[in-house]
């Protein structure tokens, strides 16, 4: 189990080995107490988002299924 802070700066790719940024925040569902997301830079004040289901591996960096994976089913 990793502490929330220990999410902080790291390294996201994707399944293709595209670097995609850091994590700098974290998206919680305050109502049912789970990640919803990572947040890996903004946009005005909008979040850019990695939906959780889209992480397939976290370790020493935070690995995510890519766009083309995601839209085949994969």
């Amino acid at each position: 189990m990793k502490k929330l802070s220990q999410f902080f700066g790291m390294r996201i790719y994707t399944d293709k080995a595209r670097y995609v940024g850091e994590v700098r925040d974290l998206l919680l569902d305050d109502k049912e107490g789970v990640v919803t997301g990572l947040a890996w830079g903004y946009r005005g004040n909008k979040a850019l988002m990695i939906p959780y289901d889209s992480i397939t591996a976290i370790g020493d960096i935070v690995l995510v299924r890519s766009k083309r994976a995601q839209e085949a089913g994969a």
